[in-house]
């Protein structure tokens, strides 16, 4: 399944909009009410950036690029000066200031920090209070002009990007954005830490050896129960996990029936970036806060706390149905 069906309902007009193209939402707190906001119920879809936003770039869109200015020390809030009712055609990345520290590589944590405008100068806000916002650098999941940018480059870099989308009303807009790359970290590929032995009674897990991905025994006749139970499997050595963090994850889920729905395994382990602030379904949040960065949980989420009666357009999920799911902590990092 092509989205990442964990993640709820959001306009396109955020910053998640620019990183991801299969629902990251690494850059999600630096967006205002302007963008739409979140869906209030744990139901909702994937978020996925707008066609316009991969369209390419006219020499025209690279030129009016140029036109942007943005002023002050990198890791500091800038001040960007758009031009006169600012638009581009297609999305559109420069390298405003090199970096001089670590190389961004593909399946490395890039941690940044943000501010976003829309064509006519309006703000929409930006990260600079607060912790720099954690993307999972992978090239076929984020919008393809950000990636060429940020490749190759260093820890230090500012990278300027502009693409056509829409705002809240749905009218036709343009939205700017600086980024400030603050950090470059590594990060693993699966859960390593301790072996749990699971209470009796929950669906069985196994993992294969090789690859790291988990497959689920669900027996016939169990029933979920009415709270969400978070079961670890590996306990990590790292940070807890704050209800406010962002976190790097790869994860499957299934149905009561282990059927199952999705996986970032079957996207060749691409791990998913989300917020557990309102970037997930509720079942989500509860299970992992609290939880060990390396950690491998497996949740069992009743159905009000997954997508009760509405779930993701297109997904094989029913409506009203528990869920189950594994789920390898990579990183955490915290939220906006």
């Amino acid at each position: 399944m092509k989205n990442r069906t964990v993640l709820r309902a959001r306009s396109v007009t955020g910053l998640a909009a620019v990183v991801a193209l299969a629902g990251s939402l690494a850059l999600a707190g630096c967006s205002s009410d302007s963008d739409g906001g979140s869906s209030s119920t744990p139901s909702g879809t994937s978020t996925t950036a707008a066609a316009s936003d991969t369209a390419t770039a006219s020499a025209a869109d690279v030129a009016a690029l140029k036109e942007v200015t943005v002023k002050g020390d990198v890791g500091k809030k800038p001040t960007v000066t758009v031009p006169k009712n600012f638009s581009v055609t297609g999305a559109v990345a420069r390298v405003d200031t090199p970096g001089t520290g670590a190389t961004i590589k593909e399946g490395e944590v890039v941690l940044l920090n943000s501010i976003a405008l829309q064509g006519d100068g309006t703000a929409l806000g930006d990260t600079y209070s607060g912790k720099p916002q954690a993307m999972y650098f992978d090239k076929t999941t984020i919008v393809p002009q950000l990636a060429a940018a940020l490749d190759g480059q260093k820890a230090g870099a500012r990278i300027v990007y502009a693409a056509p989308s829409q705002d809240s009303s749905g009218n036709p807009t343009t939205y700017v954005y600086s980024l400030d790359v603050a950090s470059v970290k590594e990060v693993g590929t699966r859960a390593e830490g301790t072996a749990v032995k699971p209470k009796s009674g929950l669906p069985t897990v196994k993992v294969d050896s090789k690859t790291g991905e988990p497959s689920i025994t669900i027996a016939k006749g169990y029933k979920a129960p009415s709270k969400v139970t978070a079961q670890t499997l590996i306990k990590g050595d790292g940070a807890k996990v704050k209800a406010t963090d962002t976190v790097i994850a790869q994860y499957s889920g299934w149905t009561m029936d282990g059927k199952s729905f999705d996986s970032s395994w079957s996207r060749g382990a691409k791990p998913a970036t989300f917020s557990l602030a309102g970037g997930v379904i509720e079942g989500w949040t509860t299970g992992l806060t609290g939880q060990t960065v390396g950690s491998q949980v497996l949740l069992v989420i009743p159905a009000d706390k997954a997508y009760g009666a509405n779930p993701p357009e297109g997904s094989n999920i029913p409506k009203n149905a528990p869920l189950a799911f594994v789920v390898d902590i990579l990183d955490a990092e915290p939220g906006a």
